[in-house]
C-alpha cells in the first residue's frame, strides 16, 4: 500500500493506494481528508473525485471543525477523568501504589513515581483489555454473520477507529476500549461487514443493518462523542 499528499485546489488530502478496487473518500477523525483507491488510480483521477465531491467534503469538515472543541487535554494529574467502556473514570496517583495500573472500580491507580509515563502506561493497559475483549465481541458477531477475519490486531491507528486489511485482517485502535460497549460493537460490526463489502456501498449498510438495525444510533454517537474518548 502507497500513501502520498496532495492538494486539489485548496484541499489538502492524502492517498492511499492499495489492491481495492473502487475509490474511498473519508474525512478522518483529525479533519485531514483521505483517498483510498485502486493502485491503478491516476492522480488526475482522484483530483476529479476530489472536485466533485467538494461540498460533501467542506460539509464533513465543518461539522468536525463543530465538535472538535469536544477533544479534552488531558493531564495526568489525580483527579483527571478519562473514559474506559464509555464511563468516566478518575486517575488516583498514590506513592504507595503497585508499580503497574490498577482498575479499582472507577478509579485508574498508579504509582506517583510513575506519572511521567503514565500516559504510556495507560496505553498499554488500553491494549491488553482491548485484546482480551474485542477477540471476544468479533467471534460472537462474525458467527452471526457468517464472516470470519484471517486475524485481529490491536494497534495505533491514528485517526481511524478500526480497518479491515485486503488479507482480511481485523485491526482495532487500543483507544476504543474507551467506547461504550455497544459502540465497540458496532465497530466490530462495522469492520467484520468489511470482509463481505470492501466498500460503503448500500450493500455494506446492508449486512451491518441486518446485524444491527440500531447501527445509525450508535455510529451517531460515535461521530458526537468520539472526540473525547481519548487518553
Amino acid at each position: 500500500m502507497t500513501r502520498q499528499a496532495l492538494v486539489e485546489p485548496s484541499i489538502s488530502y492524502a492517498v492511499e493506494r492499495s489492491a481495492r478496487r473502487t475509490i474511498g473518500l473519508y474525512v478522518e477523525r483529525d479533519g485531514g481528508v483521505l483517498v483510498r483507491a485502486p493502485q491503478s488510480t491516476t492522480d488526475e483521477r482522484i483530483a476529479a473525485v476530489i472536485k466533485a465531491k467538494q461540498k460533501w467534503i467542506y460539509r464533513a469538515q465543518a461539522r468536525w471543525a463543530a465538535l472538535n472543541p469536544q477533544h479534552a487535554q488531558r493531564e495526568f494529574v489525580s483527579g483527571e477523568t478519562i473514559y474506559f467502556l464509555g464511563r468516566p473514570h478518575r486517575l488516583d496517583f498514590r506513592l504507595d501504589a503497585a508499580p503497574v495500573v490498577l482498575l479499582e472500580g472507577e478509579l485508574f491507580i498508579l504509582r506517583t513515581a510513575d506519572r511521567p509515563r503514565a500516559e504510556s502506561l495507560l496505553r498499554d493497559f488500553y491494549r491488553s483489555a482491548g485484546q482480551d475483549r474485542l477477540p471476544e465481541l468479533v467471534q460472537m458477531h462474525s458467527v452471526s454473520m457468517g464472516l470470519t477475519p484471517a486475524r485481529i490486531r490491536i494497534q495505533e491507528l491514528g485517526h481511524r477507529w478500526g480497518s479491515c486489511s485486503e488479507a482480511g485482517t481485523l485491526n482495532f485502535h487500543w483507544k476504543a476500549m474507551a467506547l461504550p460497549l455497544e459502540v465497540l460493537h458496532y465497530l466490530v460490526v462495522h469492520e467484520l461487514a468489511h470482509l463481505g463489502q470492501r466498500d460503503h456501498s448500500p450493500n455494506f449498510w446492508r449486512l451491518v443493518e441486518r446485524e444491527m438495525p440500531d447501527w445509525r444510533t450508535h455510529a451517531k454517537w460515535l461521530d458526537f462523542h468520539g472526540a473525547q474518548m481519548t487518553l
